[in-house]
Formats: C-alpha cells, structure tokens, sequence
C-alpha cells in the first residue's frame, strides 16, 4: 500500500464526515450546545488535519520510520 494512497483515503473520509457533520448543522439536528461546540470543534479539527495532508502531498513529501523527509513526486 502506498502513502499518498493512503493519505488520499484520509482526506475522502474527512470529505465524508465534514458532509455529515455540515447536514446536521443545516437540518438544525442539534439536540443541545453541547453537541454543536463538540461538531465545530471536529470541524476545526478535521480540516486542519486535512490541510496538513494535502499540503505534504503538495510538496511532495513522506515521513519514513526512521523520521527521515523523502521528497519528489510520489
């Protein structure tokens, strides 16, 4: 399996559940305050977890077990 394989599903998923998440926002499908600061806080969460990827896929960069950055088209 290769890692911009991987990171490309990563980011499908994040796609995926910030879709959910934005539905219940918009369907007013809240059941408290709680609910809608813990949801924009997954948003928060998740799209800087997609901008780093697609940022490192950018750059063409990855992290090998040794910590190492190789870089180049991948």
């Amino acid at each position: 399996m290769d890692g911009v394989w991987v990171c490309t599903k990563i980011l499908k998923t994040i796609q995926e559940r910030e879709a959910r998440i934005h539905a219940v926002l918009v369907n007013n499908e809240l059941s408290d305050m709680a609910q809608y600061r813990a949801l924009m806080g997954e948003i928060t969460a998740l799209g800087s977890i997609s901008q780093e990827i697609s940022e490192m896929l950018e750059r063409g960069e990855e992290y090998n077990d040794q910590g190492t950055v190789l870089t180049g088209p991948f």
